[in-house]
């Protein structure tokens, strides 16, 4: 099962992560990653448990990546002794076929609970492209694939990438901490179960899916400088406005966060966390990436809080469009895009930090760079854009639309 909504609490403002390692990565499809946070984090009995599940159903392949340096000479490099590793190749990688081995070795572990062979990828740091370029070709286009590495994940982007983590420590080992903010799901392991449903995860046309409830994102830190006062508190059908969005994703979502700025902070809305920006006042890309670090969700599903008016159908169709790409946003037949009612994966946090780290505000720059789904507006409402009540003016028109009486507003008019 999935890991239960914590309740209420208030979360610190959160630690920027790190942009992520230079050079490009070559998208696989077909590709499930799974990494680890320490050792014994439960990564082979959890790639066992997969491939139990889905053998008879597909041809899948197992992979484990060792990959060794740098260190001193009379360290071992992988933090062990005597594993022998380092000493079984002598150039920069080898890549073997393993078709036995002793009971109780990944490898073997991995053929006995039914993929269809194993390969293992033994590399040095500094030959780590080379050496997924030698995996690529063995592995073929298409062949589905379960594989174990906390590394590779700096030179391939895969399907999905869930980081393994022990309930009983909260460290991070040097390799997890390089790729954590690419997890698309932190996967929590007891010593003998882990946090996940494994019936939500599944192989879709040659692409791994995570069908998870989403965790929503209300980004309420604004300053509502033309509304005239705080709009978060405006009574809208009787409902303050970020209650009412709020109670428009809960039914969606696992847990939903608020993010705010710790100078707007209020007592948190029943069932919510809230979450400050790192750095207040730098626009809605650093509200994003305070809550996807925050997040513990592949999917998360981000709505500003002045839209008063949020179709179910709309986000249904949204979360749909995620599974297999990076961010799902709508787009009206004129090219009106609203971004601040989007369903965005957390392995776009890296990039998000990048684009912050370069002075960006904006969320569109990082549309333009992903693999974007455009959902069509229209067909949810007929309208080319979203009501969001910025003014007093968009609130009367608003209530005007909906044939009810405009309440009291900032500028004191009915």
């Amino acid at each position: 099962m999935t890991e239960p909504d914590p309740g209420p609490s208030r979360e610190a403002s959160c630690e920027p992560v790190e942009p992520g390692p230079a050079g490009p990565r070559i998208r696989r499809p077909g590709l499930l990653l799974l990494g680890a946070a320490g050792r014994n984090a439960g990564k082979t009995t959890l790639s066992c448990r997969v491939l139990r599940r889905l053998a008879d159903r597909f041809a899948l392949t197992g992979v484990k990546v060792t990959t060794v340096g740098p260190g001193a000479e009379h360290e071992c490099p992988r933090g062990g002794e005597g594993c022998g590793v380092c000493r079984s190749f002598g150039g920069p990688f080898l890549l073997t076929d393993e078709r036995d081995g002793p009971p109780g070795k990944d490898t073997t572990r991995m053929l006995e609970a039914g993929a269809r062979r194993v390969l293992w990828l033994r590399v040095h740091r500094h030959a780590l492209h080379a050496g997924a370029e030698a995996l690529l070709k063995a592995l073929g286009p298409h062949e589905p694939v379960v594989a174990e590495s906390n590394m590779l994940r700096t030179v391939l982007d895969p399907d999905l990438f869930l980081m393994l983590r022990r309930t009983d420590t909260s460290a991070f080992k040097a390799t997890a901490r390089e790729v954590h903010g690419f997890a698309d799901r932190t996967v929590r392991f007891d010593g003998a179960g882990h946090d996940l449903d494994l019936g939500t995860l599944d192989l879709v046309d040659g692409r791994w899916r995570l069908d998870e409830p989403p965790t929503a994102i209300v980004l309420a830190g604004g300053t509502s400088r033309r509304m005239g006062a705080d709009k978060r508190a405006l009574a809208v059908g009787g409902v303050p406005l970020l209650q009412r969005v709020v109670d428009s994703l809960r039914p969606h979502a696992r847990e939903v966060l608020v993010g705010t700025s710790p100078a707007l902070a209020s007592d948190d809305l029943p069932g919510t966390r809230t979450v400050f920006d790192r750095v207040p006042g730098q626009g809605p890309l650093m509200g994003l990436a305070s809550c996807l670090a925050a997040s513990s969700s592949d999917r998360n599903l981000v709505a500003a809080c002045d839209l008063p008016e949020i179709p179910p159908g709309l986000v249904e169709r949204l979360l749909s469009e995620a599974l297999s790409g990076d961010v799902a946003v709508p787009r009206a037949a004129n090219g009106n895009i609203e971004p601040l009612l989007a369903v965005y994966r957390r392995r776009l946090l890296p990039d998000i930090e990048r684009l912050l780290a370069a002075g960006e505000r904006s969320i569109r720059p990082l549309l333009a760079e992903r693999d974007t789904r455009w959902v069509p507006l229209e067909e949810f409402g007929g309208s080319s854009v979203l009501p969001n009540l910025n003014t007093p003016e968009d609130l009367r028109n608003w209530v005007a639309r909906r044939g009810g009486a405009a309440p009291g507003t900032p500028d004191g008019t009915r």
